[in-house]
């Protein structure tokens, strides 16, 4: 058995898996195992999904049955989370491939979202060559910048540069059996598993991969308010790297101080007459105001303690 694995992420969106996998013909004589992890819910994109990975000798498709006869799931709580049940997966997905990883017995892998283009054969092999245990491995990302609604207002406005801290889950290589933590199932699950994993070097090979050129972003409040957990815990951990053993009073000077970073956004969206970017950082203002230490330190407690099939 090879000892190195490409895991494919994909979620409703047949077109996206059918233009990558075609992309990636090279993985028809590839020496790497190919995995199809597939979070849809509606049954068309399932069969779909299915029916591409059959097309290929070293593709293997994992979706939703397959998860429950791996963690040999049978009766389903009403409080945990599946592949496929139409809720946000992603972290449960990347966990799912870490883990099988480790019992199949793959040394070295590589997450690829269905939204990256532009892979090939030599990108492929070397980051797997440069990979090792002490590191995460990925290319610059190019086209749509991977960054939060909040992210690109502030951009916009000037209050940010356009500067990475990680690297981007949507094109990672990493040593499953070197990783100690796991994904959390909130957006910004790569950024906090590489601070949880701090460790470990971040190399960037020098190539280009296309992020979701095809996409405009969706400037909404509701995707805002949907990314806000993760942004706080993305900013704890880089205060402090125990942020998730911190107390309340930790988590109250989190919020203070990403407080008066969206009421600095929010001044200058009203300097530049930018009308969406000023409503966004209103309603996570609200949102925010009325939240305390406690209330923050309460919601990562649920997210480590939902009844996920591994403990975080």
């Amino acid at each position: 058995m090879n000892k190195n694995a490409i895991y494919i992420f994909t979620c409703n969106r047949p077109s996206k898996l059918e233009r990558l996998l075609y992309e990636m013909c090279f993985i028809q004589k590839s020496k790497h195992n190919i995995y199809i992890v597939d979070d849809s819910s509606k049954k068309e994109s399932i069969e779909k999904n299915r029916m591409m990975a059959n097309k290929y000798d070293s593709a293997k498709y994992l979706g939703i049955n397959q998860y429950r006869n791996f963690y040999r799931i049978e009766d389903v709580p009403h409080n945990r989370q599946l592949l496929g049940d139409e809720t946000w997966n992603l972290g449960i997905a990347r966990n799912f491939a870490l883990e099988y990883s480790n019992f199949i017995g793959h040394k070295k892998i590589l997450f690829v979202d269905d939204d990256i283009t532009e892979i090939d054969e030599n990108k492929v092999n070397e980051g797997f060559s440069v990979l090792n245990e002490d590191s995460f491995v990925s290319c610059n990302l190019k086209g749509v910048v991977d960054d939060s609604i909040v992210g690109h207002i502030a951009k916009q406005v000037g209050i940010i540069e356009d500067e990475k801290k990680m690297l981007s889950g949507g094109f990672l290589f990493l040593s499953p059996s070197s990783i100690s933590n796991r994904f959390y199932n909130i957006y910004n699950e790569d950024w906090i598993l590489q601070l949880l994993e701090n460790q470990k070097k971040q190399i960037i090979l020098p190539y280009n991969v296309l992020h979701n050129i095809d996409k405009d972003i969706i400037f909404s409040l509701e995707q805002a308010l949907f990314q806000e957990l993760g942004e706080l815990v993305v900013e704890g951990l880089l205060e402090n790297e125990n942020a998730l053993l911190m107390n309340y009073n930790f988590w109250d000077e989190v919020l203070i101080n990403r407080i008066k970073f969206i009421e600095e956004i929010k001044e200058a969206t009203v300097n530049l007459d930018n009308q969406h970017g000023y409503e966004i950082c209103s309603g996570l203002l609200k949102w925010l105001k009325q939240l305390e230490g406690h209330s923050v330190l309460k919601s990562i407690e649920q997210i480590k303690n939902m009844q996920y099939e591994y403990k975080i």
